[in-house]
């Protein structure tokens, strides 16, 4: 859309125009009215409009004068003048000035809507840069955090922000192929597949209507920053709707995304529970928290940013307890997307590169065994004890029958799943009676039983003492 400011002294004219006329039909948007010339001229100053429609005869500052010194404020500004008939050799002298064109009082609302559907043609087709117009010098001074150079660059590109016009910074994750160009932005490439743009704020909806995102099999992700009401504020705004721009990794969803305030407290708690589980080798603790990180980045509790330092603390603790094996670190959240797509993929990475070096008890396990299915199945008991597993869940799960999976499993195991499952939760429930402070019963739920006297009941069968005499042992 093309900006338009409306300047007569007669509050019924601009009303009349505002409402008859049909201007975003032609092109244009109505974001600055005065009832003076010299209210005229700060509102060009402050809005730099495409387009004027003034008056002739205004108090403080008449219609010719607006136009002389208006187009000194605002260069590419396109002016046309209303008049009566006593003003006609005015209106003559305005077109000397430059101006597009004038209506006569009273006028039609065809006339004035024929001259817009014209000016719009003009403006789309005169010289100069095309509104998408790659914007990369732009760009960088943004990120350079010269407030000063960046206003004036936005001022000369059309668009300085201010209260009455905020700014909007929006990033695409994904290539655009195709955008109208009827709604004035800033367009910059942030890196291959990444574009960032600047418009005003009331135009955001109309621009995300406008982008031709028909990418085949491209998942696109958009980013909305917050808008910004200083040339200061864009450079943390463009980063904030950067981050948005990777909603998709967070959610496996394409669509759009705006900002969404990580609690510091809940990630800090998330990254102290994993050096723990790191520090004591705790495969089951480790796996726990790694999968409570998934429902968090599903519901965008949990951005890019937050998967950065969960991936990279990860490697370094895991490094620092002396496994050299494959750790690598990641440099950017570019490479992380790139590398996993999705939070799921990122934790089903970790989890597995890390257990085979938290506890050797599974390949000792897995090495008396044949059958490449029980073999599946004791993985995925070993990652998953402390949930809800039956012999039914895990017939359904991997596709053979309860009575030939129990029968099976007796003979390459060398003990019934009730047995081998609970010594497995068991052994967990001892780690944690001699290695926290948790209670007898949040011992049980976390080892994953829901009865406190049950689990009591086992852990004395198999232990030969109730978990309390355990832990005093201890």
């Amino acid at each position: 859309m093309y900006k338009a400011v409306i300047v007569d002294d007669e509050r019924w004219i601009v009303e009349g125009i505002k409402a008859g006329v049909r201007w975003e039909t032609c092109g244009f948007q109505v974001v600055g009215e005065a009832e003076n010339g010299q209210e005229g001229l700060e509102l060009i100053e402050k809005l730099q409009p495409d387009f004027v429609l003034t008056d002739i005869k205004m108090p403080l500052v008449n219609g010719l004068e607006l136009i002389k010194r208006g187009k000194e404020i605002s260069p590419h500004t396109i002016f046309a003048v209303l008049s009566g008939h006593a003003e006609f050799a005015y209106a003559q002298k305005a077109l000397n000035y430059g101006t597009f064109g004038y209506c006569l009082k009273p006028f039609e609302i065809e006339e004035i809507e024929s001259m817009l559907a014209k000016l719009s043609l003009s403006l789309k087709h005169r010289s100069g840069p095309e509104p998408e117009q790659d914007a990369q010098e732009l760009y960088e001074i943004l990120c350079s955090g010269n407030e000063q150079l960046l206003a004036e660059k936005l001022k000369a590109a059309g668009m300085p922000a201010s209260a009455v016009m905020p700014v909007t910074p929006i990033v695409v994750q994904g290539y655009v192929h195709v955008l109208h160009r009827d709604i004035h932005h800033i367009r910059f490439r942030m890196n291959k597949r990444r574009v960032g743009f600047l418009l005003y704020s009331h135009l955001v909806d109309s621009f995300l209507s406008s982008l031709d995102l028909s990418g085949g099999a491209v998942e696109y992700s958009i980013g909305i920053g917050p808008s910004s009401a200083s040339s200061a504020g864009l450079e943390a705004s463009l980063e904030a709707a950067s981050v948005a721009a990777y909603g998709s990794f967070s959610t496996g969803k394409g669509g759009v995304y705006r900002p969404i305030a990580t609690l510091e407290t809940t990630r800090d708690e998330l990254l102290s529970e994993l050096a723990g589980a790191l520090a004591q080798k705790d495969r089951m603790r480790f796996v726990f928290v790694m999968e409570s990180c998934r429902p968090l980045f599903h519901r965008s509790a949990l951005t890019i940013k937050d998967a950065y330092m969960i991936y990279n603390t990860v490697m370094y603790l895991f490094t620092r307890g002396g496994v050299k094996a494959n750790a690598r670190f990641l440099e950017g959240y570019d490479q992380l997307y790139y590398d996993y797509g999705h939070s799921d993929a990122m934790i089903d990475y970790l989890v597995k590169h890390t257990l085979n070096h938290l506890s050797d008890e599974l390949s000792s396990r897995l090495a008396g065994v044949t059958h490449n299915r029980i073999k599946e199945i004791l993985t995925y008991i070993h990652h998953h004890f402390n949930q809800e597993i039956s012999i039914q869940s895990l017939s359904d799960k991997f596709y053979l029958s309860p009575t030939y999976l129990s029968q099976l499993f007796k003979k390459e195991v060398g003990e019934n799943f009730v047995e081998y499952l609970s010594r497995q939760r068991i052994q967990y429930a001892c780690k944690l009676l001699a290695e926290t402070d948790m209670t007898i019963s949040q011992i049980g739920e976390k080892c994953g039983f829901n009865d406190y006297f049950y689990f009591t009941r086992i852990f004395k069968r198999l232990n030969g003492m109730t978990p309390t005499q355990y832990r005093e042992s201890r």
